[in-house]
């Protein structure tokens, strides 16, 4: 080993010892010399590799060790920097050397890693160029295309030089198409090559190659090369190693321009050869690539790739295979638990997965119906076969697509398929018939919960708990946690007792996994029926503490100590807090045991149970509640103290087990960082940011004591910057105390609160870097924080530079936009397929718009006079400037944004400037989009308060009836859900015309108020709601004939219409206060006669109201 220094070799022996001591002493003085001497550290490298009679393993180990000193070439004190031109032009020379020289495979394809590496590193060539070959390394694209194009080589050179240039192509390919002959005759000479590894690396550098090119004519010429490609997909597919056919589906997974490369072979030549692989290659990998490339080009290019014909049914098709690759072994399977079952059932999984995956695409493009016409047909052939795993695959099927199914009369027959299969024979057609049951419930909560399916559904649910097989009834209890959360209470109630029957059996078997399934199914009934549950918590709550007793100290089932507490906590609810005051004590006292066990992991799940059962019974108790606040909120404030920490490669300190949060972020130094945290931590800080705004909430005034504390524990969330969410929920947090202190009566630190706020958060806004996640962030915590405030806080200066500020950064937006508008003529601009590029800094830049509007707003409701005088005739001016017709759909929505402020906080002082905006919002009530119809009608029940707005309430009311009407007769969709939103905003501007303009509208008068009354109840929006059954019970309550009709003969209807509405999001709790004392006032002889057009479940809803009226 002549010139080898013999003491180098060995520290590179001794570096993959597995002696800790020896290799720790070669770390150190490997090191040291890469720090002291880099030129000579690199030559003996260099020479290691060129002793080919040294072990493989050393030599491999040189060849890392030398790509590691060819790294980070832009750095000044990195050792290629310190190599010097002449060193570095050396090392160049000797790569390819070496490369071109090198007998083994193994360790030259290490040296082709380390050339592929430091090319991408020295090359940086211009979008817009095109040059010949690579000024900083004149010999590397010559010298690989000669060694490629030498069919004397060995073809494993070939293959890796071919493979170097392909993981180059992001760096060279501007060469590559202004050389475009010589590469085309390159690759189709490679193409056809004798040896796999040389064809199959020719494949992937083409894939490589025209996945960079972005203009769509350079791509073409090289276009003529995918029947090649194609060819050579075939041949690989019926080689005996499947290693480059592996290769080849790799480089398919496509991007939008591999997609369009393509296009127009996809169904002559890919598909065919594709589709043979995903179905019946010997290699399962080469299976799931196939099926994946498949899926990618659906995500790539849906509109374009949908329309190939026969695409989507073979794709389909394809996933109904994988997911019919189910174990026959049904008896092992029912000892699994779910998460073994998915990890050995890999194919299955896949299968399901790329269903949605299609779908999810097709739905983004408006192409779902047409996917889901050619879904029915396959899913129908599947439940009739009768076989058990057909039968799977097409409910799995079902579950998948649900989410993009918009018509109810789809879902309804959907579920049909779905209950049919609940009694099954076949344990696993159960169980995916549950699965099917929950996802439904999640997705169409409304049509699955409503009265016919409960009444079908509910029975089901009582078998499942007694079903034979474990893990369907496992399953079927968490197929309940989604579907009781939405069920009505006169739907359970008559089930409630067999069910508790079976769900105290379980509770006391002794199956940890079955405890925590029962305790979950029993905290949503008691959660749903609320005081009905009263008569279980007798007999329910021992067993429920002595479960926390024996689980208090054992960190192995703190799942099902949560679980208890989270149970708890609703029974707390359902009984009231007479009922659970008894057990209010012993319970706080355990949570707070709890969380002092000692060693607990970092994702303790009791952390987040805990403080989510202690805002429930906070809820539940009010005042009640508050001497346990001094207890429990220091450690919830301890909470306040987590914060991501910088990462850095030598952090051997992270926990394997336990997610982390990653995001990269500027240092000081203007460099990236990348910080971290654990998922856990970060959960616990929102939890109890949560569990702060809950105890804000529900004591008010009385949470003042604490508000001080609470404050200087908040303030270091102010600098979160990992994510916006944790910044958002600490801002209203801070508003909350601004509330809770007016409350208490402590108007100097409500001001003190504010001027922290504002003087923490007002300086973002004047930073030369734009962040407009964070400004959007602050925007919103100043709105929160002066609307909670209330009067009297700010000054005429503070409104007037607050004002200004939110101007100057709503200006800066418009610019920004339209400056990114230079050289795209025509608004947004459409891809070649035809499709809109999404631009999130659009989405971004408007929410901050409405964000800044909304910091006015607030400042309208509590300090209207001063607004006025510092800041109306500039936001005026904007609205005007928005409404213009060359504005954007989202320019109007502001508009309108702006204007229902004014109407809503500044009333008579600016109605003699309503020609500049109120005529434009009474227009858009019939806007053909929504989220404009809605606002306006919202703007016009506002202006319809004032006098001045008689001479407009006629046109207005004719419109607005329309818009009630028209959106009424829709067909019900998960898609018109924001239709019926913008009716029940109409019916509130309506009632205000009725009200206060009856004389404007006399001729018409009748005819409104039945508009009115047909439109109720109102459907999707709860404030609109609370408003509008309010005043329909105060007109019942008054007798108006308009109303009650003549002879009352509207009664019934109408107060079918409350009974529905009773204790929903859609009244306050003082409206269904009245609610029960118009049932009371009407009597039950009339009662019973009113009821006789009733539901069942009216029925026993009204009863109801009539013995809580009576309490």
């Amino acid at each position: 080993m002549a010139g080898l220094d013999q003491g180098f070799l060995e520290t590179i022996q001794q570096l993959l010892s597995s002696d800790n001591n020896l290799r720790n002493a070669a770390e150190n003085r490997y090191n040291e010399a890469r720090r002291t001497n880099p030129v000579q550290l690199v030559g003996s490298l260099f020479k290691v590799l060129l002793q080919t009679q040294v072990e493989k393993p050393v030599r491999e180990q040189s060849a890392v060790l030398l790509r590691q000193c060819c790294g980070k070439v832009k750095e000044d004190d990195s050792s290629w920097q310190k190599l010097g031109p002449a060193g570095q032009a050396d090392v160049r020379l000797q790569l390819l050397q070496l490369l071109e020289s090198e007998p083994d495979a193994q360790v030259r394809r290490k040296v082709a890693d380390c050339t592929q590496s430091l090319g991408n590193q020295l090359i940086d060539i211009g979008e817009n160029e095109r040059p010949q070959n690579i000024q900083v390394w004149p010999d590397l694209m010559p010298s690989l295309m000669r060694m490629i194009c030498d069919p004397s080589k060995d073809s494993s050179l070939r293959a890796d030089c071919l493979w170097i240039v392909k993981e180059m192509t992001c760096s060279v390919w501007q060469m590559l198409v202004a050389s475009g002959p010589q590469s085309y005759q390159v690759l189709q000479t490679t193409l056809a090559d004798p040896a796999e590894s040389v064809r199959g690396e020719a494949c992937a550098m083409l894939c490589s190659f025209v996945d960079n090119i972005e203009k769509k004519d350079e791509r073409k010429s090289f276009q003529a090369l995918v029947p090649d490609v194609s060819k050579v997909m075939a041949d690989l597919a019926s080689s005996q190693d499947s290693k480059y056919l592996n290769v080849v589906l790799q480089s398919l997974q496509s991007t939008t321009e591999t997609a369009d490369f393509f296009k127009q072979h996809l169904g002559s030549h890919l598909m065919p050869i594709l589709t043979g692989i995903a179905k019946s290659h010997k290699d399962e990998a080469s299976r799931k690539y196939a099926f994946e490339v498949i899926i990618s080009f659906v995500e790539s290019k849906p509109k374009m790739v949908l329309k190939v014909p026969n695409y989507v049914e073979q794709a389909l098709e394809i996933c109904v295979h994988f997911m019919m690759q189910l174990n026959d072994d049904v008896q092992a399977w029912t000892t699994e638990d779910d998460d073994e079952g998915e990890e050995d059932e890999e194919a299955y999984t896949f299968g399901k997965e790329a269903v949605d995956r299609i779908c999810r695409c097709a739905h983004k493009v408006e192409l779902f119906p047409y996917v889901l016409e050619i879904l029915k047909q396959a899913v129908a052939k599947l439940l009739q076969t009768g076989e058990w795993k057909h039968t799977v695959a097409g409910i799995t099927s079902l579950s998948m697509i649900a989410e993009y199914v918009d018509e109810e009369a789809v879902v309804n027959q959907m579920m049909q398929g779905i209950k049919m299969n609940l009694a099954a024979s076949h344990a696993r057609v159960r169980y995916s018939a549950w699965g099917a049951v929950a996802q439904f419930s999640e997705d169409h909560p409304d049509v699955v919960t409503n009265e016919a399916w409960t009444q079908q559904l509910l029975p089901e649910f009582v078998k499942g708990l007694d079903d034979s097989c474990r893990r369907v009834s496992l399953r079927s209890m968490e197929a309940f946690q989604h579907f009781g959360e939405s069920v009505e209470r006169e739907d359970l109630e008559s089930f409630l007792q067999p069910m508790m029957q079976r769900l105290g059996q379980k509770l006391q078997n002794g199956d940890v996994t079955v405890q925590k399934k029962t305790i979950t199914f029993i905290a949503v009934l008691a959660g749903q029926v609320d005081d009905a549950f009263a008569p279980y918590y007798g007999a329910l709550m021992p067993i429920l503490k002595q479960v926390i007793q024996s689980t208090l100290h054992k960190v192995e089932e703190r799942t099902l100590l949560g679980k208890c507490f989270e149970c708890i906590s609703l029974l707390a609810r359902a009984v009231g807090r007479e009922g659970f005051r008894a057990d209010a004590e012993q319970i706080m006292q355990a949570m707070i045991q709890a969380t002092q066990v000692p060693n607990l992991p970092n994702n303790d799940p009791v952390k987040e149970y805990m403080m989510a059962a202690a805002e429930r019974i906070c809820s539940t108790m009010k005042e009640d509640f508050l001497p346990f606040v001094p207890h429990i909120l220091p450690g919830v404030l301890e909470k306040f103290t987590l914060a991501p920490r910088e990462f850095n490669s030598g952090d051997h300190g992270l926990d394997e087990k336990e997610e982390v949060y990653l995001s990269l972020m500027p240092s000081e130094d203007g460099k990236m960082k990348v910080m971290l945290m654990y998922s856990s931590d970060l959960q616990d800080l929102k939890g109890a940011l949560e569990c702060v705004h809950t105890f804000v909430e529900e004591l008010g005034g009385a949470f003042s004591v604490f508000v001080s504390q609470t404050a200087q524990a908040l303030l270091p969330v102010f600098d979160f910057s990992m994510e916006e969410g944790i910044r958002e929920l600490a801002f209203e947090v801070w508003g909350q105390l601004c509330g809770s202190a007016r409350q208490g009566g402590q108007v100097q630190i409500v001001g003190e609160l504010v001027m922290e706020f504002l003087k923490r958060v007002l300086p973002k806004f004047e930073g030369d870097k734009t962040d407009l996640g964070a400004w959007k962030t602050s925007a919103e915590g100043i709105t929160a924080c002066l609307k909670k405030a209330g009067s009297g806080i700010l000054s005429n200066d503070q409104v007037r530079h607050i004002c200004q500020t939110s101007l100057k950064l709503l200006t800066e937006s418009f610019k920004r936009r339209t400056e990114a508008a230079k050289g795209k003529p025509g608004g947004p601009q459409a891809d070649e397929d035809g499709d809109e590029e999404d631009d999130d800094d659009d989405e971004e830049e408007q929410a901050l718009r409405v964000a800044l509007c909304e910091i006015a707003g607030s400042i309208m409701q509590h300090h209207a006079d001063s607004f006025v005088a510092n800041g109306f005739s500039e936001f005026l001016a904007v609205a005007v400037q928005c409404f213009q017709p060359q504005c954007t759909a989202d320019d109007r929505k502001l508009a309108t944004f702006i204007v229902c402020d004014f109407l809503e906080h500044l009333g008579e002082r600016v109605t003699s400037q309503w020609p500049q905006f109120v005529p434009q919002l009474v227009e858009d009530t019939m806007h053909a989009e929504a989220e404009i119809r809605q606002p306006a009608c919202y703007g016009v029940s506002l202006a319809a308060k004032q006098a001045a707005f008689a001479q407009l309430a006629p046109a207005a009311a004719e419109k607005l009836s329309r818009v009630v009407t028209e959106s009424r007769k829709r067909s019900k969709k998960k898609s018109e859900k924001a239709a019926q939103a913008c009716a029940d905003n109409a019916l509130s501007a309506l009632l205000e015309i009725l009200t206060n303009h009856q004389q404007a509208v006399s001729s018409t008068q009748a005819q409104l108020w039945n508009v009115w009354l047909s439109g109720l109840p109102c459907q999707e929006d709860d404030q609109e709601g609370i408003r509008n059954h309010r005043k329909l019970l105060e007109l019942m309550v008054q007798e108006r004939a308009e109303v009650v009709g003549e002879g009352g003969q509207n009664v019934p209807k109408l107060l079918q219409i409350l009974v529905d509405v009773y204790k929903s999001e859609m009244v306050d709790d003082e409206t269904s206060k009245g609610i029960g004392q118009l049932a009371l006032r009407l009597g039950e002889a009339r009662l019973e006669q009113f009821a006789s057009g009733f539901s069942e479940k009216q029925r026993k809803k009204l009863a109801r109201i009539v013995r809580e009226a009576q309490k």
